[in-house]
């Protein structure tokens, strides 16, 4: 196996942390960007302090880096990030990365009206006009995204939710996935999602038998592009690599 070293950005996140911990695993050496050291830095990997939007310390970060694994995201601030990713970009280039790997959303591009999704796909617009040898790694929304979402609607005496498809993952099935691919150091894309399709209201159905509750769930179609879209399935990837947790089976590990 190829071995070498891998900047992550966003490695101190939910997904980044398991990803790491995978890339060590398989004999990978992790540098860790992040924008503060942290007090008892974990042995395993290599820290570097900077800020890939700023460009604040990537020049040192970037030394003797054979890959960039981009995982970073601010969802309040979209815009910023499109700034980093193309600042990336721009010392990956400079450096002679070997491989750049960029992480999505299943669907994001067809979901209108949602910066963050929107730059999500423009920034895998920005990896591959970029020059870099480069591949693009989708997933469809975790459980544990879908779960707060589901739970912030449960406060009426019914729970009313929009019509639509989704297809909820398991983090740390992602992680192992991600690992794989970027491990393959090839320019492809590729798409893991979880095991079933299912509707909303269905979702939030498993959620209130998790939590013991009866309530009526009601669905309603919104008029808005971005939940017509969802309606319609774009978040969803059927044909594509699965993982096995369902979302019942998380709901109960979770209890």
């Amino acid at each position: 196996m190829v071995t070498g070293r891998i900047l992550v950005t966003g490695a101190t996140g939910h997904l980044g942390r398991r990803v790491a911990h995978e890339l060590v695993q398989s004999g990978q050496t992790v540098r860790v960007l992040t924008r503060q050291r942290p007090a008892h830095p974990d042995a395993r990997y290599e820290w570097a302090e900077g800020n890939y939007i700023s460009g604040d310390g990537l020049a040192q970060a970037f030394e003797g880096v054979d890959e960039v694994l981009h995982l970073a995201h601010d969802p309040q601030h979209p815009e910023r990030d499109l700034t980093g990713v193309a600042r990336l970009h721009s010392f990956g280039l400079a450096a002679g990365i070997r491989h750049f790997t960029q992480v999505g959303i299943v669907g994001a591009a067809q979901v209108p009206g949602f910066p963050y999704y929107a730059a999500k796909a423009q920034a895998e617009e920005l990896l591959l006009k970029s020059g870099l040898h480069a591949s693009i790694f989708q997933a469809t929304q975790f459980h544990s995204f879908v779960y707060p979402l589901l739970a912030k609607l449960e406060r009426l005496p019914l729970l009313l939710v929009p019509t639509g498809l989704l297809q909820p993952v398991d983090i740390g099935e992602v992680a192992a996935a991600l690992s794989r691919h970027v491990l393959k150091r090839q320019p492809i894309t590729e798409r893991f999602a979880g095991p079933e399709v299912l509707t909303i209201a269905e979702l939030a159905e498993q959620m209130l038998a998790a939590k013991h509750q009866h309530k009526p769930v009601v669905s309603i179609g919104l008029p808005l592009a971005a939940f017509q879209a969802v309606r319609k399935g774009v978040l969803t990837a059927p044909q594509m690599a699965r993982g096995q947790r369902t979302f019942a089976e998380w709901l109960r590990l979770k209890a």
